[in-house]
């Protein structure tokens, strides 16, 4: 599920169980190859999406994509934020 038991969204748990993470991070460098590859992988995925499921459906799906890159996208701009203070 979306959340843990206490009802916070536990996406940081799932991203670091992620076998695509692990196999990543294992190393401790991020190469170019590696963003290409899972850039390439989020596509292929989105292209099976877009075969499975209707445009009602697509639109919620693509809502909650920008929706969570916002929030990560400000999320990150809050943590540089505070570093600077």
């Amino acid at each position: 599920m979306f959340f843990n038991e206490d009802g916070i969204l536990n996406i940081d748990e799932m991203v670091v169980n992620n076998v695509s993470f692990k196999n990543i991070m294992e190393d401790g460098v991020i190469t170019e190859e590696e963003v290409k590859n899972q850039s390439d992988k989020v596509i292929a995925l989105l292209r099976n999406l877009e075969l499975k499921y209707n445009e009602n459906q697509i639109a919620e799906i693509k809502n909650l994509l920008v929706e969570t890159s916002v929030l990560y996208a400000v999320y990150n701009f809050h943590s540089i934020q505070n570093i600077n203070k």
